[in-house]
């Protein structure tokens, strides 16, 4: 059997112990991924191919490495992309923001598409971890002044069904004091699923409420910027509290005309 090159082998004394059979003994994380992949081997979600690294979760590294990063030209605001723009886009102009600032680390592809929905529908939480750090490197490169996280909230019937909180489990990962009880969401509004902006808005208006004191600056975090409408609402919520200063953190991104794209074609899926 051929064991990789990394494994550091115990001393005669090590071995007498009972202790040396638990995987966890060993410092090398090369051997637990080795042993662990012998008995529960993992495939890519995406492309299929060996995960011989435990911390990629369930995509493989190739996968990851081609999720593209959401660079500019995009709103200095609300982060919209855009091929060319000078100042700030329609939307921000229209003063249809309640948050102050926005980012998302990546763009929405079919590959990132198929991560979040095994992350949140597949029950594959480790999808989370990776998820969590890419966010935690577009947070520091971008200009967040926020130092309390709050990860958008499910409804309690949704969560108690899928067990996690999908953005809590993301914003985890960032590193940062996170109230994941200050916001409830006390709506279970239908699936925003195929709805344009303005059905959004009405769907999730009075959605959701604050429970206790709010000031200063706010991270609010969320896997998937599709609308801003989820988003726009908490900011509101959080800012009739008390909330100084909104700032709003994603994974993907949706650019606006996909999204109103998408809803188009699900509405005439329907008729």
């Amino acid at each position: 059997m051929h064991f990789p090159s990394s494994i550091t082998f115990p001393t005669r004394s090590e071995r007498c112990c009972v202790y040396w059979f638990c995987p966890l003994r060993f410092p090398e994380r090369a051997l637990l991924d080795f042993v662990l992949n012998l008995l529960f081997p993992v495939t890519c979600i995406v492309c299929h191919a060996r995960v011989r690294e435990r911390r990629w979760g369930g995509a493989c590294p190739e996968c990851w490495a081609s999720l593209p990063a959401l660079e500019p030209p995009f709103c200095p605001k609300c982060g919209e992309p855009a091929p060319a723009i000078e100042g700030l886009c329609g939307f921000c102009r229209r003063g249809e923001h309640n948050f102050d600032l926005a980012r998302s680390a990546l763009l929405f592809t079919h590959t990132l598409r198929e991560i979040v929905h095994h992350l949140k529908y597949a029950d594959r939480v480790s999808l989370a971890n990776q998820l969590g750090d890419i966010l935690s490197e577009c947070r520091r490169r971008e200009p967040f002044t926020g130092n309390l996280v709050i990860p958008v909230p499910l409804h309690r019937s949704r969560q108690r069904q899928r067990g996690f909180n999908q953005a809590e489990l993301i914003a985890a990962r960032l590193g940062l004091p996170m109230a994941t009880r200050l916001l409830r969401r006390k709506k279970d509004t239908p699936s925003q699923t195929g709805l344009t902006r303005n059905e959004r808005k009405r769907n999730l208006a009075g959605a959701f409420e604050v429970r206790g004191r709010v000031s200063g600056t706010i991270i609010v975090v969320d896997d998937v910027y599709t609308t801003g409408s989820t988003l726009n609402e908490i900011a509101r919520t959080l800012k009739r509290a008390g909330a100084g200063r909104v700032e709003v953190l994603t994974v993907a991104r949706v650019p606006s005309y996909r999204a109103e794209e998408t809803a188009s074609a699900a509405v005439a899926r329907t008729q």
